[in-house]
């Protein structure tokens, strides 16, 4: 039989199965607690974005994707600590993001827009950050299915899980640490043509315009290189 917790969130009463999480329990119930990489299926939360902080008494601000439930916890979801939290969040996602959202393919369509004025950000370089340099960079064409553009990756992670979930490893991973990581995509053309099934779930579940596929030549191109 299933155990049931039961907790507390903005004053109301939520019943949870045990080991879930509070942020799976606050969407069923109804309850919204920004987030851009959470996966409901994932094994283990990445909790990369964190825009999903909520206070919890006596804990503090925790990421509400990967703090399981239990009795009796109270859990606040709009508190100042948790909105400046999830601002300071939102404003690191975007501090190397291209902003230039007219000339984006996924321009009216991309997460970030939806969430900034839930996090009460300006889609634009943050003040916090303009010191940082913002040269872009040419996007990785080397897999034939899919575009990289590194200037619109938030690094969310939910693609290299994706992949993994439907190749038993991943095509699509992470590179590099700190302001320097990036998303690699597999330069074997070869094993790319093998394992990957183009089934074009990255690019579907891509927040922003990190990964988007490639045109017939582009895709032509890269395949003629390989081989």
């Amino acid at each position: 039989m299933t155990e049931l917790i039961k907790l507390t969130i903005n004053d109301t009463q939520v019943e949870a199965e045990k080991g879930t999480k509070i942020l799976s329990a606050a969407l069923d119930a109804g309850i919204y607690i920004p987030n851009l990489c959470y996966l409901p299926e994932a094994d283990l939360p990445f909790g990369g974005c964190r825009l999903c902080y909520v206070e919890v008494e006596g804990r503090g601000p925790v990421t509400a994707c990967t703090q399981p439930v239990t009795n009796g916890m109270v859990v606040h979801t709009q508190t100042p600590e948790v909105e400046r939290l999830r601002r300071t969040a939102f404003k690191l996602l975007i501090a190397y993001h291209n902003l230039d959202c007219r000339n984006c393919p996924k321009n009216k369509k991309c997460e970030l827009q939806k969430l900034a004025p839930k996090v009460k950000v300006k889609l634009k370089t943050p003040e916090d950050f303009r010191d940082l340099p913002t040269d872009l960079l040419p996007p990785d064409t080397t897999n034939p299915y899919v575009t990289y553009d590194p200037n619109t990756c938030v690094l969310c992670g939910k693609c290299v899980h994706v992949c993994a979930q439907k190749n038993g490893e991943p095509l699509i991973d992470f590179a590099f640490r700190g302001y320097e990581t990036r998303l690699t995509m597999s330069s074997d053309i070869t094993l790319i043509e093998e394992k990957c099934p183009s089934c074009g779930q990255c690019v579907a579940i891509c927040p922003t315009a990190g990964l988007q596929t490639p045109t017939s030549s582009e895709s032509n191109a890269t395949l003629a290189e390989g081989g």
